[in-house]
């Protein structure tokens, strides 16, 4: 197994291990989901401590992480919607995004 698969493997191994799903549509975007109960506050800070160290996986340069993370008003947004979404955005990750993609 390459880099490429092993790193592909880990971010798959960890979005089902934290009840995330992903979207790897697109070549410079990462999207992680997972859906809580509205209101559950325990979920959330499930969903926050762990999304960061699940897209930290995507080996992307430059770019952002942006979402409904608990250090903006998205935090609300994810409380009051029952859906927590975090994206990551960066260069250099074609090959990875294409083997995410054929993987799943």
């Amino acid at each position: 197994m390459n880099t490429i698969q092993s790193n592909v493997s880990s971010f798959i191994a960890a979005c089902k291990a934290n009840g995330f799903t992903f979207d790897a549509s697109r070549d410079s975007v990462i999207r992680i989901e997972r859906r809580i109960a509205i209101g559950d506050k325990a979920a959330f800070c499930d969903c926050d401590m762990s999304a960061s160290d699940i897209l930290s996986l995507v080996p992307m340069k430059g770019g952002s992480v942006w979402g409904t993370d608990g250090g903006s008003i998205g935090g609300h947004a994810a409380l009051m919607s029952g859906r927590f979404v975090m994206n990551k955005s960066g260069e250099s990750a074609k090959r990875f995004m294409t083997a995410l993609r054929k993987a799943n």
